[in-house]
């Protein structure tokens, strides 16, 4: 009884495996055709990025290809044994060589290039002297960052301070003022009270004109006629 029930299951795991093994038999020789390094420009392999192993000869040069982007970084690694010596080139869609390794005997070569244009652009393998055997090629291809920016807009409310400024306009008035001076030539006089020497000296003229003419009188009395106008002179003369 129990092995009538293994039996079916065992049947069915070996269908499946021996359907595996057909699909996996049917699919080997056609990725093995695809996988065939080219030998020139023109038939060069076309590879994505992942490591690939291949067989060269002595003398051989094996081309491929891989398409880039304007910032795409290619980098290309190719590993041999230890006494096996391998070179490494790159170049640009224009065919024009932008990268080369070729270092001593069994140390690994790489390359590293920064795409400044889309196409294709090609790795070239050669050997040096009479190296030969299998070889291990790793494609990597790292895309530009992108980088997000986050703008912020601000709003900025922006003051105006006017000045105003006033200018006043002032007139200066000057006013002549015309000032006529009259010059009066003041006599003094000697005032009022009189002074006792004042009052004594107008007495003695008084006196003295009296005196003066009454002797005139006299005279004219004497010579029997009134008193000339130049005696009268006279007299007024010496009282002034």
């Amino acid at each position: 009884m129990l092995l009538r029930v293994q039996n079916p299951s065992m049947k069915m795991k070996t269908t499946i495996m021996f359907f595996a093994v057909l699909v996996l038999l049917i699919a080997l020789p056609v990725h093995g055709q695809e996988m065939v390094p080219g030998v020139g420009f023109n038939s060069a392999l076309e590879l994505s990025p992942g490591t690939y192993s291949f067989y060269i000869g002595s003398g051989e040069l094996h081309f491929f290809k891989v398409m880039l982007e304007p910032g795409d970084i290619l980098i290309v690694f190719i590993r041999m044994a230890a006494n096996q010596d391998f070179d490494l080139y790159l170049l640009n869609p224009r065919r024009e060589l932008v990268g080369q390794s070729i270092r001593p005997i069994g140390l690994t070569d790489f390359v590293e290039y920064a795409a400044a244009e889309r196409g294709p652009h090609y790795i070239v393998v050669t050997v040096f002297g009479g190296s030969s055997g299998v070889y291990s090629l790793t494609v990597s291809v790292q895309k530009p960052r992108t980088v997000t920016a986050t703008v912020t807009a601000t709003a900025t409310e922006r003051l105006i301070t006017t000045s105003t400024a006033y200018i006043f306009q002032t007139q200066t008035v000057v006013s002549e003022k015309v000032v006529t001076v009259v010059q009066d030539r003041a006599v003094e006089v000697e005032k009022v009270p009189w002074t006792a020497a004042g009052l004594a000296v107008l007495a003695s003229a008084l006196l003295y004109t009296g005196y003066a003419v009454s002797n005139s009188f006299r005279s004219c009395g004497r010579r029997g006629g009134r008193p000339t106008e130049q005696a009268v002179g006279e007299v007024a003369q010496k009282d002034s």
